[in-house]
């Protein structure tokens, strides 16, 4: 009997998302195909289906047009923890490995540990690893890109709000002709604020205006620019002639918010939003 213990690589990363974030990059065949592949390789086709005993495929292709075609079974999948699979390419079937990723919560990031083992020799293990840090570089900058739009870079827009009369109707427009879905965010005043989601990612949020106080106020997207102090940045806009039509206040989770009217009479909102 062959004892010999074959060849394994271990690599950790930490990511700037929560490890149900990171997991869904694994399992959805849309999200596969933002990182997979190392350098110039891309992802031309992913599937999954993500259960004990289901199979995934992923199928890349260089500059050059060299295809790498990849498939296994999923052994174990415990939801935003943990992922086990067979590894085997098209062009060489019977040198089947076997994949383990690893998700741990990090703070407000996640430790990934990704184990590949039982490679047949050890120069199939440096290709693999070579390949896996690639990948995993392309991965890393995806969610650490991802971050900082969520978190906002001074000066850019952050968010866009619709105000609207009648919330069921602009929620079906939208559903209808965007494809969007919405989750319901309790406010504080009471009420619901609706994010507006494509692909779950949210794009968007729905605020209503139909009580009295908003008498006057007409429908409309209210943008919201990213600021890095926004009752600094209130005071400047103030000495250059804008108009603040509500003062800064906080929404728990999201940030520090002012409502101005510029100096030409357009409405914005400015925001510093939260780090957490």
């Amino acid at each position: 009997m062959d004892t010999a213990v074959k060849p394994s690589l271990t690599i950790k990363r930490r990511l700037k998302a929560p490890p149900e974030k990171v997991f869904a990059a694994w399992i959805d065949p849309e999200k596969v195909k933002l990182w997979m592949g190392p350098g110039e390789i891309k992802p031309i086709l992913a599937d999954a289906d993500p259960r004990v005993g289901g199979r995934y495929r992923w199928l890349m292709c260089s500059p050059e047009g060299n295809e790498h075609d990849v498939s296994g079974v999923y052994r174990e999948v415990v939801a935003n923890e943990k992922l086990v699979f067979t590894w085997a390419w098209k062009s060489s079937p019977e040198q089947e490995t076997l994949v383990t990723v690893l998700f741990e919560p990090d703070g407000n990031g996640t430790l990934l540990t990704l184990i590949h083992e039982q490679f047949a020799d050890e120069g199939s293990r440096d290709s693999h690893n070579q390949g896996w840090t690639g990948t995993l570089d392309k991965m890393e900058k995806l969610f650490a890109s991802q971050e900082q739009v969520m978190r906002g870079t001074h000066g850019t827009f952050y968010w866009n709000e619709l105000c609207a009369r009648n919330v069921e109707g602009a929620k079906k427009f939208y559903a209808q002709t965007m494809g969007w879905s919405y989750d319901a965010m309790p406010m504080p005043g009471g009420g619901t604020y609706w994010v507006a989601k494509m692909n779950n990612e949210p794009v968007a949020g729905v605020f209503d205006i139909s009580g009295h106080e908003f008498d006057g106020m007409p429908e409309q997207w209210m943008p919201y620019i990213a600021v890095d102090d926004v009752d600094a940045r209130a005071r400047k806009a103030v000495a250059a002639g804008a108009k603040v039509l509500k003062p800064a206040f906080d929404v728990p989770g999201v940030g520090r918010i002012v409502i101005l009217r510029e100096p030409g009479g357009a409405g914005v909102g400015w925001m510093t939003p939260a780090t957490n």
